[in-house]
């Protein structure tokens, strides 16, 4: 079938000729003014002059000769207004979102011609509806009746009080804004377009010398529009035309009829299109559980093409990706095929979706979170990492910023002072702490300018000539230095701080002019909403090439193929809430669009775009998430089972896993006998009763955390975790009893620490300074922390208390490091290492103490249960007290007792806390009273663990209980 804007090019030319220029064609957007032009350049082998191409909005302009002013300056002069008009002591921060809702419903008041003075009276007395609002029809009134006879027997509910007493206020509030913009010479649209059409501004359309004005492709009309094309028909120079060659547009059970009779009835057509027979399209569904795999999907569609017959600049044209959703425009371009070398992007792209409003919502809320620490700045670090990890600004100072971020990871700052990322000038700009709204203003415009020179500075290069690209940014752009190019990612990003910066300035003036006062979060709020009404076109040759678009830009256009993403429910047609304060009844009395008029729309642009074309792929995202349910569009179920359409139904499906984990394993091939060569003697490393324990857990675990050393990435923490914990504590009670080594301790030394609360609480703050802080500045514990320091205070404490118990006894060390080489069954020697926590003599006995600050088991079977992979509940903290012991026993020469002994910090305030270990002999416990008794089996059941560490035959394997995968780090990995 021939496209619709061809039939009317042809109609027109084949009866005017070269006159054509004479007459003016008024589209619904330029782009199909475009393709007009296209064809009708196509009909003639001699240059002719164009006709004038407007959209609507072009018309009333030139009508008017007035401009449409700035929204955020008419939200500023409707607040200053409000004030006056109300008396209200309402700051602009709680003005800001009810004033957008006021602006869209004057906007709608006006193009529907609404008398506001009727739409915003107080009805106390229904009789008064029948009499004073006679104008309107039944159906009308009834919805009218409705809302007040419902709302007034209730109105002594605060928030109807608070309704009544804006309404009141509203008529009053709408001229005074009205006669404001007049007096400045500008306006809204719906006030631009009212103004026109009740003035008689539309007899200028002679003045501009058109001989006929014909509106072709149009739809939906307001009632100024209405107005505007009856008048002009009046005059005798308005032909309109309509797309309604489509069954299904016509079809009075389809909402896309809303328009149908009412346009075809007021504004017939002076000519006749040709009648064409449809052949029936190829329609397919294809259901995709991705977002981003619907735009992957587009690339096999298009290949398909290609294979077919190839794509000419020709074919490309008549081919379409249509985008419901903008924020896939980037995953789609990126999966167009090499071989299209033309693409053309009819619409553009969001500007809160570039990297710059990520960066700016990153440094919003590094300044509104700032915190002051004895005078000086101190910044949030999960708003500081954001920001340095931000490519705008990592790029800047490559041989900086990566260090500043080790450096605040390591030392675990959670709040960063100025002085530290103070680095170099651009990071003193960046962290300049702000105050207010007008200063977070000029910190953006100046942080934005800098960041421009920056990455301008750093990519200078003579890599591309600008030589025919097929697709160039926006007409606007950034002054590049002379004789030197850019690369076109810096070109993009270029463009992207360009848009973000004439908008922070605008709306800078605005607030100056204005001269009105806000927060920060109402600044930010403000200016956020301004940035996600802009959208960053792209330039290039419209009528060549691949077609990529948003729905709104189809208006009036075809195409033989279609690819359109998001056929969600919701998506297409879009769910969107009314953002109004008038009423869902008064805006249905009143003839105001509702969304029933929104329905319309979107089923209009669907079915009249897939009416001439020879196949149609519809895709859509299967997966249920949040408000997203997954469920295609109700076009295409009227389709399938309104009309009884044949559709092709496919679903792609991604096998992320199959249905069984394999077993994994790591073989003791040449490289990893390497790195287990390293634990032999004169060798750089050791292996610790820790790592023994995480190899009988788990033996693959113990090849990827200690073999490898493969460790999860680091990051600052804010809370206390349970290593930290013991950390902390440990630090505390070797501080504390660091005085007391090697001397013979009473009961009363003990007495007097546990009473000094100021010396634990500044052990305890010091504690925390090196261990979680990472730092020599000792600092008052505030929040969370200091609740976690008084928890380790009565740790603290009740350790004491039971030493107390065991006094008098000597001290002897805390932390003592052991070396020691073990000797396997094949001769060859291994390195060991170990701290032990604290050493003590009591009477005769030597005690080597475990400290723990989780709980645990103190009680063991035999020797062999320690190193038994396969025990569920196996006791780690005895095999490893038994492997200090056993090194203690070795390298000091003991001959006394020796007593190991766990203390489970979880178990202290148990009046049966017991710090010894058990062996359960059938129904009897054993208390170890000397490691020597033990010492000789224990090291046999260490051999043999450790010969199986080192055997070349023996793979790391996968634990064969599963109890230690639930907290593993490397489950993800492995899949158990």
């Amino acid at each position: 079938m021939s496209p619709f804007l061809s039939q009317i090019a042809s109609l027109f030319y084949k009866e005017y000729g070269p006159d054509i220029s004479r007459l003016a064609f008024v589209f619904p957007n330029q782009r199909a003014g475009l393709f007009f032009k296209k064809y009708l350049s196509e009909l003639t082998d001699t240059p002719v002059f164009s006709p004038t191409i407007l959209t609507i909005k072009d018309l009333f302009l030139q009508l008017s000769g007035k401009q449409t002013a700035d929204r955020i300056h008419m939200l500023f002069s409707l607040y200053t207004l409000y004030i006056e008009i109300s008396g209200s002591t309402e700051t602009f921060d709680e003005f800001l979102y009810w004033g957008e809702m006021l602006l869209n419903d004057f906007d709608d008041i006006d193009k529907y011609k609404v008398d506001a003075k009727m739409l915003f009276t107080n009805v106390t007395d229904l009789r008064q509806i029948e009499t004073d609002f006679s104008f309107l029809n039944p159906k009308q009134i009834a919805a009218i009746r409705s809302f007040w006879s419902s709302f007034y027997p209730k109105g002594d509910a605060t928030n109807q009080r608070e309704f009544l007493a804006v309404w009141q206020i509203l008529y009053t509030l709408y001229e005074a804004l009205r006669n404001r913009l007049a007096a400045e010479g500008v306006g809204y649209e719906g006030m631009i377009f009212r103004e026109v059409v009740e003035k008689g501004e539309v007899e200028k359309c002679k003045e501009l010398g058109y001989e006929q004005v014909v509106f072709v492709g149009l739809n939906a009309l307001s009632v100024v529009e209405e107005s505007l094309l009856e008048q002009l028909k009046q005059l005798g120079i308005a032909d309109f035309y309509w797309d309604y060659a489509s069954e299904k547009v016509t079809d009075p059970e389809n909402r896309a009829s809303f328009f149908v009779d009412r346009n075809r009835m007021l504004f017939p057509s002076q000519r006749f299109l040709p009648v064409e027979e449809k052949k029936q399209a190829v329609i397919e569904t294809i259901g995709i559980p991705s977002g981003i795999g619907q735009a992957k999907q587009v690339y096999s569609l298009l290949q398909e093409i290609c294979q077919e017959g190839g794509m000419s600049e020709t074919e490309a044209l008549r081919t379409a990706i249509i985008l419901p959703d903008e924020h896939l425009l980037i995953p789609t371009l990126n999966s167009i095929p090499e071989e299209i070398r033309y693409i053309n992007v009819t619409m553009g792209y969001p500007l809160s979706a570039t990297p710059v409003a990520s960066l700016v919502d990153s440094l919003l809320c590094l300044q509104k979170n700032i915190r002051y620490v004895e005078g000086q700045a101190a910044f949030y670090f999960r708003d500081v990492l954001p920001v340095l990890n931000h490519r705008y600004i990592s790029s800047t100072c490559p041989e900086v910023i990566p260090s500043l971020v080790k450096e605040i990871v390591q030392n675990n700052r959670i709040y960063i002072g100025y002085e530290t990322l103070n680095r170099t000038p651009f990071l003193a700009l960046l962290f300049t702490p702000v105050a207010g709204a007008e200063d977070l203003s000029d910190y953006l415009i100046r942080l934005l300018e800098e960041i421009n020179k920056q990455m301008n500075r750093a990519e200078e290069s003579t890599l591309i000539p600008p030589a025919a690209p097929v697709m160039q940014e926006a007409e606007e752009e950034i002054p590049l230095p002379e004789e030197k190019y850019l690369t076109a990612h810096t070109q993009l990003d270029s463009e992207f701080l360009f848009h973000y910066f004439t908008t922070v300035n605008r709306l800078k003036e605005v607030m100056k002019e204005a001269g009105v006062e806000m927060q920060t979060d109402t600044y930010a709020r403000l200016l956020k909403r301004a940035v996600e009404t802009i959208n960053i076109p792209f330039q290039g040759e419209p009528l060549a090439g691949l077609q990529i678009m948003g729905v709104l830009e189809t208006r009036a256009l075809d195409f033989d193929r279609l690819i359109i993403l998001s056929m969600n429910e919701g998506i297409f047609p879009k769910r969107a809430a009314a953002n109004s304060f008038i009423p869902y009844n008064l805006r249905r009395g009143f003839g105001l669009p509702t969304y029933e008029h929104q329905d319309s729309v979107w089923a209009y642009h669907f079915y009249r775009l897939i009416h001439r074309a020879t196949k149609v792929s519809l895709l859509y995202d299967t997966r249920t998430n949040g408000l997203q349910s997954g469920e295609v569009s109700r076009f295409v179920h009227q389709l399938h089972y309104h009309y009884e359409m044949p559709i092709r139904n496919k679903l792609v499906v991604y096998n992320v896993s199959s249905s069984q984990t394999p077993v994994l394993e790591v073989k003791k091939t040449e490289p990893v006998m390497k790195l287990l060569e390293e634990y032999r003697k004169g060798g750089p490393r050791a292996i610790s009763a820790s790592a023994i324990n995480t190899y009988l857990d788990c033996p693959l675990k113990f090849y990827f955390s200690v073999v490898e050393n493969v460790r999860e990435e680091e990051e600052v923490t804010e809370a206390i975790e349970s290593s930290m914990f013991g950390s902390i504590l440990h630090a505390t009670l070797e501080t504390l009893y660091e005085p007391l080594c090697g001397r013979m301790i009473s009961a009363d030394i003990l007495k007097r620490i546990r009473k000094d609360k100021k010396e634990i609480t500044e052990v305890i703050t010091k504690a925390f300074a090196t261990e979680f802080f990472k730092t020599e500045n000792v600092r008052p514990l505030t929040g969370q922390n200091y609740l976690i320091g008084e928890m380790i205070r009565k740790y603290v404490e009740k350790v004491l208390e039971w030493d107390g118990k065991l006094t008098p006894f000597q001290y002897i060390q805390s932390e003592k490091r052991m070396n020691d080489l073990f000797e396997l069954t094949d001769g060859r020697e291994i390195q060991l290492k170990g701290y032990i926590d604290r050493i003590d003599e009591v009477g005769d006995v030597i005690r080597i103490i475990d400290y723990k600050s989780g709980s645990g088991l103190s009680v063991f079977h035999s020797i062999e249960s320690l190193f038994d992979k396969e025990e569920k509940d196996r006791p780690k903290a005895v095999m490893q007290v038994f492997m200090y012991a056993w090194m203690y026993n070795r390298l000091s020469g003991n001959t006394r007792k020796i007593y190991p002994g766990i203390y489970y910090m979880r178990t202290l305030f148990s009046a049966a806390f017991d710090a010894g270990v058990w062996q359960r002999v059938e129904k009897q416990k054993q208390l170890v009273e000397d490691f020597r008794e033990y010492a000789e089996s224990f090291e046999e059941g260490m051999r043999n663990c450790l010969d199986e560490i080192f055997d070349r035959e023996k793979a790391f394997v996968q634990t064969p209980t599963g109890k230690a995968c639930v907290y593993c780090q490397f489950k993800s990995i492995c899949g158990k």
